[in-house]
């Protein structure tokens, strides 16, 4: 698929896939991040998962002809591949390994939707936030030394991803700091990893 695919370059802010629309191929990140997100009745922007270099976009989409689910967008200038649908088909029918691959990844998606929903699922801020930071350690983590979880996440992303105001979500963020849970520094939050099955 690699000889088969395009070089592109988005600005930031650009929205390179737009909820409720086809898609004529799928996208595989090189440079810079994206992320996933949907908007309520009032426009606000909801995080849904940020995609890192080497991960595919799309694949669902491709495969199903059903519209994207998610506005994509750049954050920062970012670089990817565009691979035609009739390519990522091409390559699926001649390459059952690649019919594996493509498999696996959907399953780990299809996980990743489910973990998404019983976070949001949540009533209480804290439960809904120990939910959402385990959801990006699992997806968007960075592992350090000592077994914890590096995100690369602001306090913003995350009152986007659940729901609520920034100073709520700074004040329920405090009092995961303060019972050992997350250390919050400037533009990242370090958790222990089964974040969210903590109790208070």
């Amino acid at each position: 698929m690699r000889r088969q695919a395009v070089l592109r370059q988005f600005r930031d802010g650009a929205l390179i896939m737009q909820r409720g629309q086809p898609v004529t191929g799928m996208l595989v990140l090189q440079r810079g991040r994206l992320r996933a997100v949907t908007h309520g009745p009032n426009g606000d922007e909801h995080l849904i998962r940020w995609v890192e270099p080497g991960e595919a976009v799309g694949v669902a989409s491709v495969l199903t002809g059903l519209p994207f689910q998610t506005d994509l967008v750049s954050s920062g200038e970012s670089q990817a591949l565009w691979i035609a649908v009739d390519a990522v088909l091409g390559v699926l029918r001649r390459d059952p390994e690649a019919g594996i691959a493509m498999s696996r990844f959907l399953g780990s998606r299809l996980s990743e939707a489910l973990e998404l929903v019983a976070a949001q699922s949540q009533s209480r801020l804290d439960d809904r936030l120990r939910a959402a930071l385990e959801h990006f350690a699992t997806e968007n983590g960075e592992e350090l030394p000592d077994g914890r979880v590096r995100l690369r996440l602001t306090q913003e992303d995350m009152a986007r991803a659940v729901g609520a105001s920034r100073q709520r979500v700074n004040e329920a963020l405090l009092r995961l700091q303060a019972g050992g849970e997350i250390e919050v520094g400037y533009r990242r939050i370090v958790i222990q990893r089964g974040v969210s099955r903590s109790s208070t």
